[in-house]
């Protein structure tokens, strides 16, 4: 297995995710993910990177190798990426609901 898939792995079942629903997140197809999870396919492109990371709520240096200086993300991108992450577990009406209670919120912060 590669570091790739190896992080990939382990940040998809952190986050509780199955490949199903990174693969669909991500907008890509199941056996891309689990062909990265396993090392059968180590070099994928930016843009499949990108889609993955977004589709997880992360940014794309958690899916590479450690470089300090880009896996130390504030206090405000961690919070939005755990937001991320669970925005795409939950049904239609529950993301409706959702949003309705941000606007509140923001509306709130506006007066």
């Amino acid at each position: 297995m590669s570091e790739l898939g190896h992080r990939l792995r382990n940040l998809r079942e952190e986050r509780g995710m199955t490949q199903q629903v990174v693969a669909q997140a991500a907008g890509i197809a199941t056996d891309m993910v689990s062909r990265l999870e396993n090392g059968h396919y180590s070099s994928p492109g930016l843009r499949t990177l990108l889609r993955i990371a977004e589709g997880m709520g992360l940014t794309v240096s958690a899916l590479l190798p450690d470089v300090p200086s880009l896996n130390q993300a504030s206090p405000e991108a961690n919070l939005r990426a755990r937001l991320n992450t669970l925005l795409h577990r939950v049904d239609l009406d529950d993301l409706e609901l959702i949003v309705e209670i941000a606007g509140t919120i923001v509306a709130r912060r506006r007066h």
